[in-house]
């Protein structure tokens, strides 16, 4: 019989940095196209996994000496191949139990039907504006689960004010994956609800050089210009970068405001550097707002705060 002992003793040595069990109470009141049930209607727990990216690269990319490193390895890499393959060999863990292993990785690059979100890491999102349910009580397809309320029902993670998923060790340097399943783990406790990773210490606003954090969360399109290289702090800003535009000064001091209209039209002029072949573009912004908030918890910590 597989212990959740002995699971999350698997999932550390294939590589997890944490992994916690979750009740599906935190999905009760969710939209069918973000519900666990919709994907395994007999599901009894949601598994959660975290992967920290190392502190090096982002101190890389801060100091300008590398920027496809974050997006190769500390983006694309963990997400796809390791996150795939892991979620393979721990899932057939379970399976070989006799129970179902549904196994949820990141799309980066969709966005269920009405998500008007971007993901600011990949060249541009698609919404399935198309897409229709088989059939009448049916959620419309994909379904794709809420990876914040996912981390929380796991007690692995919280959604911080930059939109980002909190660890309270690791803050946001980590990338995460889940498995649903109908295997009967109890669930793991999680923060009570008065504890909070993140403390709206305004940090991530202070340095995103394009504003796209304010005090009701993160501007996923405003996000997506800025961590593309708008900014005149980008290492790799040219002169003749929106020459002659009315708007070049805004642009380049991060005060124009972007929707996805305006936000796909100057994607089109932002060839700074090779986009990767796998559809992530480089991160160009320096990832201020990740180092400014885990630096801010580092601080809380040896203060002897929550973090």
């Amino acid at each position: 019989m597989l212990t959740k002992k002995a699971f999350k003793q698997r999932a550390l040595a294939l590589g997890a940095t944490v992994c916690g069990v979750g009740s599906l109470n935190e999905f009760k009141n969710e939209i069918p196209q973000r519900d666990p049930k919709k994907i395994l209607p007999n599901a009894k727990c949601i598994i959660g996994f975290g992967f920290s990216v190392p502190k090096g690269i982002y101190k890389a990319l801060e100091g300008g000496a590398q920027s496809y490193t974050y997006t190769t390895l500390g983006v694309k890499y963990l997400d796809e191949e390791f996150a795939e393959i892991f979620l393979l060999k721990i899932g057939a863990l379970i399976e070989n139990e006799g129970y179902d292993a549904c196994l949820q990785k990141s799309i980066p690059n969709l966005r269920i039907q009405g998500d008007k979100t971007t993901n600011p890491e990949v060249l541009d999102t698609y919404e399935l504006i198309h897409a229709e349910a088989v059939e009448a009580g049916k959620p419309v397809p994909d379904v794709m689960i809420d990876f914040g309320k996912a981390a929380k029902s796991c007690g692995i993670g919280q959604q911080g004010l930059s939109g980002k998923i909190l660890n309270r060790q690791h803050g946001p340097f980590m990338r995460y994956c889940f498995i649903i399943s109908d295997i009967p783990f109890e669930p793991d406790e999680i923060l009570p609800e008065d504890i909070h990773i993140c403390d709206n210490c305004g940090e991530c606003i202070k340095t995103c050089s394009g504003h796209a954090i304010g005090p009701n969360g993160l501007d996923t399109w405003q996000c997506a210009v800025y961590y593309k290289g708008a900014h005149r702090s980008n290492p790799f800003m040219t002169e003749s970068f929106l020459k002659g535009d009315p708007e070049q000064e805004a642009v380049l001091n991060g005060e124009k405001r972007f929707n996805s209209t305006e936000a796909r039209k100057i994607f089109k002029q932002m060839d700074f550097l090779p986009n990767t072949q796998w559809g992530y573009a480089p991160c160009l912004c320096g990832k201020k707002c990740d180092l400014a908030c885990y630096r801010h918890l580092q601080q809380q910590a040896e203060k002897g705060g929550k973090a």
